[in-house]
């Protein structure tokens, strides 16, 4: 699929020119999505997987959030919990309205594969009956989401992410549920977020997320974890609670940094 890429590119770009690109929500999500692709890249290289199953993880990483447009639209947010399921939503446009077909013909890719993988990257948990390519597949691209994603939320002002002013993240208490999940080495279950610091922990807790060694590593180097890690909540409690959290996230870190062989964690992605 290699020779296709110039192709898949002008696609999506002439896909998203019907949306506002002045909108700072839009323009997050094309960088996103190209960035997401070359993290595709990355973590395939250190797999030392052939040209085609590279280009596979390449191309899902290009179609991945391809509803989150469609999303913004309709209910003027990202968040899954009062609008959609954008996984659902990138799926369905691509696979059920033939989005796919003006990207690739039937003959170079495997559609069925293709939808799971974008249908299941945000979900906690993936499918039991999975093949394992499938699910290597589903791996590379949720791993490769989570890593960007902490850019996101870095680079980007959480009031436009989350539609929150930014006292409700400076301000805000703890879920026990969302405490209870990191401090056990868990992604945190995004149903159980309620306040604005949930919000931020759930997104450091994708590191546990991560099934690839060269996952963490990336995450790892680009050190946006870190400045999550570093938030100053002015919730005095909270502030308390976030230095167990460092603890337990900088230490599950430097022992996952070592290991060389994937691991399998739930975690869904926002």
């Amino acid at each position: 699929m290699q020779f296709y890429r110039e192709k898949i590119i002008s696609t999506f770009d002439n896909y998203v020119s019907q949306y506002d690109k002045s909108n700072i929500k839009v323009q997050l999500k094309i960088d996103h999505t190209y960035r997401v692709a070359e993290i595709c890249d990355k973590i395939t290289s250190s797999l030392e997987l052939d040209k085609d199953e590279k280009d596979f993880a390449w191309f899902s990483g290009v179609l991945h959030d391809i509803g989150r447009f469609e999303q913004l639209r309709q209910y003027h947010t990202f968040q899954d919990k009062i609008s959609c399921n954008h996984a659902a939503l990138s799926a369905d446009i691509l696979f059920k309205k033939n989005l796919i077909l003006d990207f690739v013909e039937e003959s170079e890719c495997d559609f069925n594969m293709m939808e799971n993988v974008i249908r299941y990257h945000n979900v906690l948990d993936l499918p039991d009956k999975q093949s394992e390519k499938e699910s290597m597949f589903c791996n590379i691209l949720r791993d490769a989401d989570k890593i960007d994603i902490l850019k996101v939320n870095c680079d980007t002002p959480r009031s436009e992410i989350y539609d929150l002013p930014e006292q409700a993240f400076l301000q805000s208490s703890i879920t026990d549920s969302v405490l209870d999940d990191i401090l056990n080495k868990r992604s945190v279950d995004r149903k159980n977020s309620c306040t604005g610091i949930d919000f931020i922990l759930g997104h450091i807790s994708f590191i546990f997320g991560l099934v690839y060694p060269e996952s963490v590593g990336i995450a790892k180097e680009q050190g946006y974890l870190q400045t999550l890690l570093d938030f100053k909540s002015e919730n005095e409690d909270t502030s308390k609670k976030l230095i167990k959290v460092k603890k337990v996230v900088q230490e599950y870190m430097n022992s996952s940094i070592c290991l060389d062989t994937p691991r399998t964690k739930r975690g869904e992605t926002k």
